[in-house]
């Protein structure tokens, strides 16, 4: 199996379990010293007790039906490092309806041993500074 499988699949496992909430098998794909910029929360996150903590967090911001998607998904292999970043709708489903957000991310896999680990990961949120909204007076 290619390199770039092998992170498609840890991908999809990663996807499945930020969808079910299940932080054990989240936290399975991160390195022990895991660096993180979330969109949310804590502007970092390092060391993988601490992103623990942080997905606890943001998985009970989600209660009912959460769910991530991934779009656009690229990745480019080096010897031991391989960067993969895509576009991910997530959020939740409430009353049939799923309410959610884009975001930007990029995630540094890094192989130990014959294991591959996210080592750093970046999430973003697009935004617009030419936007000019109506303003409520």
């Amino acid at each position: 199996m290619s390199t770039e499988s092998t992170i498609q699949d840890l991908t999809r496992r990663w996807l499945k379990a930020a969808a079910t909430s299940d932080v054990d098998a989240v936290m399975a794909l991160y390195h022990p010293a895991i660096r993180s910029f979330d969109a949310i929360l804590a502007l970092q996150v390092q060391g993988a007790p601490a992103y623990r903590e942080h997905w606890k967090k943001c998985m009970e911001s989600c209660p009912t039906e959460p769910f991530f998607e991934m779009y656009d998904l690229k990745i480019d292999v080096s010897d031991n490092l391989a960067v993969a970043h895509s576009l991910t709708y997530c959020g939740a489903t409430v009353e049939g309806e799923k309410q959610g957000g884009w975001m930007r991310g990029t995630q540094v896999w890094q192989r130990d041993a014959d294991q591959w680990l996210i080592a750093h990961e970046h999430f973003s949120c697009p935004f617009n500074p030419d936007h000019k909204p109506v303003r409520f007076n």
